[in-house]
């Protein structure tokens, strides 16, 4: 069994996780990450009085069971293992997908912690995260200013906050980029180095630990991005907290397990310490 490190935990895995960087038990042990299991299923999984919420998951106080048509099950047990059932004929870098995002952001929910959908970089002057909508060009953002200037990535998509840090320390989730087909040809990506997304035809995978930082990296800078990079905002103060607070990963799921006064409370904590150098007036 392989030990992996993800959003702050460490992770003790049946499955061989490439998009992760492995870790050693002294590691974990000295940067003070809990341990979840990650198993691979003996028999077929259900979720006992498991109450639906829509198609695709049920839950209970303390679990839910997830599925990914023709994909997986996993069954994401509080607060520390999730089980995959893998379907017939699915590839695990497909169910990858589906656990290192939607799996670990329940695991997270659980736990306290708080997800974040946001890619960013890390800057001279400090970590810098975009936030905004799907398609908006936060990876694509993330990838010019690394393939530009030479910056490490810090994260693309998922981000973990921990409550118990005293600043907003953000703890990254794989060591992969996405990025769609006219980015691969403007930043001279080899394309054989790209894996296909399994949602979207032109866009694309690319897994470097070379390009990522490894350990947690306090955040400095939050800028909400829009319309492909055309509009740029960086709010302080209650917008700074409405903004973190739009970006939390899986709202639906961080209504089922989440508590949103501690998640706000948590996050107006963090937002106090975010753009202290931003303009107010600024547009």
């Amino acid at each position: 069994m392989k030990l992996y490190h993800l959003y702050g935990l460490a992770i003790a895995s049946d499955f061989d996780c490439p998009e992760l960087a492995e870790i050693t038990p002294e590691q974990a042990t000295s940067r003070g990450y809990a341990t979840v299991e990650l198993r691979r299923a003996t028999a077929p999984l259900s979720l006992e009085k498991g109450v639906a919420f829509g198609h695709w998951i049920r839950a209970t106080r303390d679990a839910c069971l997830c599925h990914f048509a023709e994909i997986a099950s996993m069954l994401i047990e509080r607060p520390d293992r999730i089980t995959v059932e893998m379907m017939p004929g699915a590839v695990e870098s497909d169910m990858r997908a589906y656990l290192f995002g939607t799996g670990f952001g329940a695991l997270m929910h659980m736990r306290g912690l708080i997800p974040l959908h946001i890619s960013a970089i890390k800057a001279p002057d400090g970590v810098t995260a975009f936030t905004g909508e799907s398609g908006a060009g936060k990876s694509t953002k993330v990838a010019e200013l690394h393939f530009t200037h030479g910056w490490p990535v810090i994260c693309d998509d998922v981000a973990a906050l921990h409550p118990d840090d005293p600043l907003p320390r953000l703890h990254a989730g794989m060591n992969r980029i996405k990025l769609w087909d006219d980015a691969v040809a403007r930043f001279g990506v080899d394309p054989s180095r790209l894996t296909r997304d399994i949602m979207r035809y032109d866009k694309f995978h690319l897994y470097d630990p070379a390009m990522f930082v490894d350990e947690p990296q306090v955040l400095k800078n939050l800028i909400e991005i829009a319309d492909h990079g055309k509009h740029i905002s960086q709010p302080v103060g209650a917008e700074a907290v409405t903004l973190l607070m739009n970006a939390v990963y899986r709202p639906e799921i961080a209504a089922i397990f989440g508590d949103r006064g501690h998640i706000f409370k948590t996050l107006s904590r963090f937002a106090s310490h975010i753009n202290d150098d931003a303009d107010p007036a600024a547009p």
